[in-house]
Formats: structure tokens, C-alpha cells, sequence
């Protein structure tokens, strides 16, 4: 394994270790436990409820935990943010009578601090939650097994075996650093359940516009993922790009003072109409640049909805990504999600991002298909499972070399066909070294995933961190350099190489745009980038 790697891969497991290791598998004590069904009458309504503490749970959690929809699908499990707590729901859809409407809908929901991680390691008890809600979708009066899940979790337990809140209060840097990447276990396998487990299925939805995601992420917009029930992957690939665009500890010291709030983004998983109010509260910090309780920049976030009326909404939102209900189709049938600003604005994948995307597909298909594993020895399918997520589809050479159209991808500009034929021309035929070269660093910094043994999920996050931590290096070198030659210097100029060595792709207008904005809300500095270009008999032709 490459040095990078293995630095990469220190950072989630350091970060594990921050965490307490004798209690990262230890299912997070409740703060609340409740019943909602659903009256003909009424609608939703909390049938049964117990809480630690004082925690307002009427007219807030029945929306949270039922997004519209859900009443299409037999079981769902919805993730969301409640008052500072994680939540969690399973969602159950049973037989009933004529006068139920053939249906008995039930919710059984907790909360747990937020103070154990960006969902609270909730997940731990998805599978009880499921099993209760199935039972008492079949009969609602039969709530025997939520007074004996909240006796169990009423007792209290041993200081070493739980974290304590006010472990993380406040928001110093050191702190702050502790908490940027999730609580990966450093298990082979994940346990059932964590979302993290969702993150190849997310890499192969949405193809390379994950590259594009990254980058909003990084500039902390405000992301919201549209689609329709079941609602538990959208919930994952929420917690799967929030993950992914945390700034690695070891880059965070090369940024400038003031950015520590933006280290890791906020995650609001489900929302819908009801959380509108949430939505502007956090668009009115953001514009007097307030933080959040958790130190938090308020106008970034990450969330999902089934409200399509929200889309409408573009004031609450930078950035929407509208995931098509063909996504789990067959590769033939699939539709690529379309992701979109909120002046309605397609933002499409650059012509690196694809190649970059076939690179990571490949190696994904190595280790599908078992050539990727460490010693060359193939994974039983139980093993393979885990590691994949619940979702394992058959993978082929034909997958990942598939042609992106122009619905996602930029099209490749005059300008470009005109260098490529140029270089064509001056090479007599031969590859151009320079994209040679920009393909060696690509390949590189993606390394071998059989390098990890740590397991799939933390090869791909250890990926995006060393991407994250390559662009943040190579700009601290490019302003150390400009500021020895010049102190007073306030702005800087980037050329087609710098462009290219932090991963950029030196055609994209979108890339240009990135850089700018990234350079200026972590570095302070504003910079005049300058893309690709032709030299013809010692003249230069711009090709922007």
C-alpha cells in the first residue's frame, strides 16, 4: 500500500479510536422511543410514546418518520434529525380490514443524541425497530414489546460502555477534528444496517456525477436528493456524500483560520414540507454566517425528501438532485439521476470525471468479481455481501466502459477536438503525454482497493479523502509559492498545468468555477484561472 494510502486510511481509524473502541459497536441508549399510526380520522398519530427527558415528539416526529409516499411500499426506514437528536423509524404496511382501508400503517421511531455521530449510530437497532414494527402492524394493541425495549434501555449503564454528550461540546479545532470523518468500525465487515454499507450502490447510481456531488459538497451547498419511497438508500446516500466530503485531518491544518466549522457537513437525511421552517432558520444563519449548536456552518447541508413540491422551493436549496425510479433498473434501462442548481441550471459531469469514474468502476469490478482481493484469494459470497451492501448486482467488463451521453457529461468542445487533433498532428500520430500523464496521476491517487483490507467501504472513503487532501496540498503549495515570491500579492493565477496536477479537468468551465470558489471560502484568496490552450508556430490561441 502507497504511503497516501495508508495515511488516508489512518484517518478513519484514528478517528474510531477518538470514539471509544470497547463502545463502537454498542447500540446508543434511548432518548425516546414511540408508536405512530395511522387514523382514518386523523391522520398520523403518535399512539405510544416514552421519553428520557423532556423532548417535544406532538406534531413533529409523525412527518418526520412517515414521509409522503410511504404508504406504496411494505417496510421502509427512514433516517432524520429531531430537536438534536438522530432519528429513526421502521415503517410497516399490514393487512387490515375494510374499515382501515385494507391497510394498517405503523411507524416505531426513536431518538438517540447526536453526540454518538451523525446518525447516532442509530442503525444498531434498525433490525429490532423492524422486527416490533412488523408485529404491530399485524396488531397495534400489542405494544407488550415497546414497554419491555424501553425498560431495557431505562437502565442505566457503566460510564466505559456508553459516550457521554459532553464529550463533544464546544468547538475547538482539536475537537472539531475528532469528529470530521463517520465511525467507521475497523472490522473487515460493517455491521448490518450502517448506511455506509450503501456506499458502492451510490457510486454506481450516479456514475461520474459523484465527482460533481463531491465538489458541492466541498463548497458546502445546501443538497437536496429528490425520489420516491422507499426512502432508506436515499437516507444512506445522504450519510454516504456527507462522509465522503469531510475534510481529512490531515489536510485541515494547511486551511486558513475561521474554516473549522467547515469541516464536515451537516446532515438532515429526511425532510419534508414540515421542516421548511427548519430549512429557512438555517438560510437565515447562513446569511449572517451564524453557527449551528454543533459549530456547524449553517448554510451547508445534505438531505433528502419525497416532496416533490420542495423542488419548487428553490430559495431553500443551492443544489437538487432529482434520482429517477429507474435507478435499480438493468444498465440498458437506467435513467442517470440529473442534478441541477437552483436557477434550474443542469450541472453535468467534466470529461476527467469519466474517466476518473471508469478508473473506480474497474476496481470495483475487480473486487466484485474477486480479483481484487488481497492474496488473490476470492471472497465467499457471504463475505462479498457484506461488503457490497444489500444490494449486489452482477458486474461486467461492458458496465464500466459504457458511454455516458450528454445528458450528464459535458460535451467535448471545438476547442478540445481541435487540441486533440493538433496534438494528433505534432505528435505524428502518437498519445499525447500530457493526458498520459494526467491518466498516471489518476490512476495513483486511486491506488489498488485490495490494498485495504479494512473492507470496500473504506477503500472508496479513503479515495475521496486523498482527492480531498491532493487538491487542498497542491493549492497551499501553489499560494506558499506565490507568497515567497510576492507577500503582498492578494490574488492568484492558475494555469492549465495547476489545474490539472489537483484533478481537475483544464476544459471544464465547471472546474474553473470550483477552484475559484474552493480557493476563496478555505484559503481566502481569490485566484484568475486559466484553462487549456494551443500554441501554433509560438503563438498562443486560447481555447476558452
Amino acid at each position: 500500500m502507497s504511503s497516501s494510502s495508508r495515511s488516508s486510511a489512518t484517518d478513519v481509524d484514528n478517528n474510531n479510536n477518538n470514539n471509544n473502541n470497547n463502545s463502537e459497536n454498542l447500540a446508543p441508549q434511548l432518548s425516546a422511543l414511540f408508536l405512530i399510526r395511522f387514523d382514518k380520522k386523523v391522520g398520523y398519530t403518535i399512539a405510544w410514546k416514552r421519553t428520557a427527558s423532556d423532548i417535544p415528539l406532538d406534531g413533529e416526529v409523525e412527518f418526520k418518520s412517515l414521509p409522503s409516499g410511504l404508504h406504496g411500499v411494505k417496510s421502509d426506514l427512514v433516517y432524520f434529525v429531531h430537536e438534536g437528536y438522530a432519528g429513526l423509524s421502521a415503517f410497516a404496511n399490514g393487512e387490515a380490514g375494510e374499515e382501515d382501508r385494507n391497510a394498517q400503517f405503523v411507524a416505531v421511531g426513536i431518538l438517540v443524541p447526536l453526540s454518538y455521530g451523525r446518525l447516532g449510530r442509530s442503525w444498531l437497532h434498525a433490525r429490532r425497530l423492524m422486527k416490533i414494527a412488523s408485529a404491530l402492524a399485524e396488531d397495534p394493541k400489542a405494544t407488550a414489546p415497546l414497554e419491555a425495549f424501553w425498560e431495557e434501555q431505562s437502565k442505566p449503564r457503566s460510564e466505559s460502555s456508553t459516550l457521554k454528550p459532553e464529550q463533544f461540546k464546544g468547538h475547538s479545532r482539536t475537537r472539531a477534528l475528532s469528529r470530521i470523518t463517520a465511525v467507521i468500525p475497523s472490522e473487515q465487515s460493517l455491521p448490518p444496517f450502517h448506511p455506509a454499507l450503501s456506499i458502492v450502490e451510490y457510486i454506481d447510481i450516479f456514475g461520474p456525477l459523484v465527482f460533481r456531488l463531491q465538489q458541492a459538497a466541498l463548497l458546502r451547498k445546501r443538497i437536496l436528493f429528490v425520489g420516491a419511497p422507499p426512502v432508506r438508500n436515499t437516507c444512506e446516500f445522504v450519510y454516504n456524500l456527507s462522509v465522503l466530503a469531510s475534510i481529512p485531518n490531515s489536510a485541515a491544518e494547511l486551511l486558513s483560520p475561521g474554516t473549522e466549522s467547515l469541516l464536515r457537513l451537516r446532515s438532515l437525511f429526511s425532510v419534508g414540507i414540515h421542516d421548511i421552517p427548519l430549512l429557512e432558520k438555517l438560510r437565515s444563519a447562513s446569511d449572517s454566517e451564524e453557527l449551528s449548536e454543533d459549530g456547524l456552518a449553517a448554510h451547508g447541508w445534505v438531505a433528502c425528501t419525497t416532496d416533490e413540491i420542495m423542488v419548487h422551493k428553490n430559495q431553500l436549496y443551492d443544489i437538487v438532485v432529482e434520482i429517477p425510479p429507474t435507478y435499480e433498473a438493468a444498465p440498458q434501462r437506467r435513467r442517470w439521476p440529473v442534478v441541477r442548481t437552483s436557477d434550474g441550471t443542469q450541472i453535468k459531469a467534466s470529461q476527467r470525471d469519466v474517466w476518473r469514474y471508469k478508473l473506480l468502476h474497474h476496481e470495483l469490478w475487480k473486487y466484485r468479481n474477486g480479483s481484487g482481493q488481497a492474496n488473490g484469494d476470492a471472497a465467499s459470497d457471504d463475505d462479498q455481501a457484506a461488503l457490497l451492501g444489500n444490494k449486489v448486482t452482477e458486474a461486467s467488463e461492458e458496465d464500466y466502459n459504457e458511454a455516458y451521453d450528454e445528458t450528464v457529461v459535458e460535451p467535448m468542445g471545438w476547442s478540445r477536438f481541435a487540441y486533440l487533433g493538433f496534438m494528433w498532428w505534432a505528435s505524428a500520430g502518437e498519445s499525447d503525454a500530457y493526458t498520459t500523464r494526467e491518466r498516471e496521476r489518476d490512476r495513483e491517487l486511486l491506488g489498488d482497493l485490495s490494498d485495504f483490507q479494512d473492507g470496500l467501504h473504506t477503500a472508496i472513503i479513503a479515495y475521496f479523502h486523498r482527492s480531498t487532501s491532493s487538491l487542498i496540498t497542491r493549492l497551499a503549495e501553489v499560494i506558499e509559492l506565490v507568497d515567497d515570491e510576492d507577500e503582498d500579492q492578494d490574488s492568484l493565477v492558475l494555469g492549465k498545468d495547476d489545474i490539472s496536477r489537483i484533478g481537475l479537468d483544464t476544459w471544464s468551465e465547471g472546474d474553473k468555477a470550483f477552484v475559484q470558489e474552493f480557493l476563496l471560502m478555505y484559503f481566502g484568496r481569490r485566484a484568475e484561472v486559466h484553462g487549456a490552450n494551443l500554441e501554433c508556430c509560438g503563438v498562443r490561441v486560447p481555447v476558452f
